[in-house]
């Protein structure tokens, strides 16, 4: 009979500081400074790269900050070190559905949107060519296709006989320029493409709302001791 190999013990001092860096990250999580939030985890796995059921929580906290692929590496570690974990387990198995559907924004109901800052300019992105804001946002798959189709209608287009270049004689003022309608019918493909694209990137812009919890303001006038 095989025994199986013996799960490493973790460096108490590193778990500790490990720790402390994960409470840091979620109090910058919760003041809505993913950035920084995102960092500290980072650190927090480097401090304590042993210790699995950390590891779970750091893959966890990313999960939820929208770092999926970094969050299922972490996961993925953790996992090597505890197979038998459930809690390790079940952490893993959601950066996996994660990955598999977040490429079309259908992430678990309990992880937070984008930015709002990064879904406002990914936004503005998108106005100006359809997909790039959803590339920029790593949502690959779906900035692909919609930026690929408008394309190949732009394409379409341009390459029809009389097509746009039968427009463009039109609108210098030649009336009776040969125009091939059938342009009409990439041209309509390019402006679904552009409607679907922002209103996919707006509906996540208007998801990813600012924080504006109210904090309470330091006593600055209090009587000096």
């Amino acid at each position: 009979m095989e025994v199986p190999p013996e799960r490493p013990e973790p460096d108490l001092k590193g778990s500790e500081a490990a720790e402390r860096l994960v409470r840091q990250a979620r109090l910058a999580q919760t003041r809505g400074q993913s950035q920084a939030a995102a960092d500290l985890y980072r650190q927090a796995a480097a401090a304590a790269p042993e210790d699995a059921s950390l590891l779970a929580t750091v893959g966890e906290g990313l999960l939820e900050l929208r770092r999926v692929q970094e969050a299922k590496r972490i996961l993925e570690s953790a996992k090597a070190l505890a197979p038998d974990d459930a809690n390790v387990e079940r952490a893993f198995a959601k950066a996996v559905l994660a990955a598999a559907a977040g490429e079309w924004g259908a992430f678990p109901s309990d992880a937070h949107g984008l930015d709002y800052a990064s879904a406002k300019s990914a936004t503005v992105l998108t106005l100006l060519v359809p997909g790039l804001g959803q590339l920029v946002v790593g949502q690959t798959s779906k900035g692909l296709l919609l930026g690929g189709g408008w394309l190949l209608c732009l394409v379409a287009a341009v390459l029809l006989p009389n097509g746009v270049s039968g427009l463009l004689r039109m609108a210098m003022g030649q009336l009776s320029a040969p125009l091939n309608l059938a342009v009409l019918l990439p041209l309509a493909g390019m402006f679904v493409f552009w409607l679907v694209a922002v209103y996919d990137m707006n509906a996540q812009a208007r998801k990813a709302r600012p924080d504006r919890r109210e904090r309470p303001k330091p006593p600055v006038d209090l009587p000096f001791e």
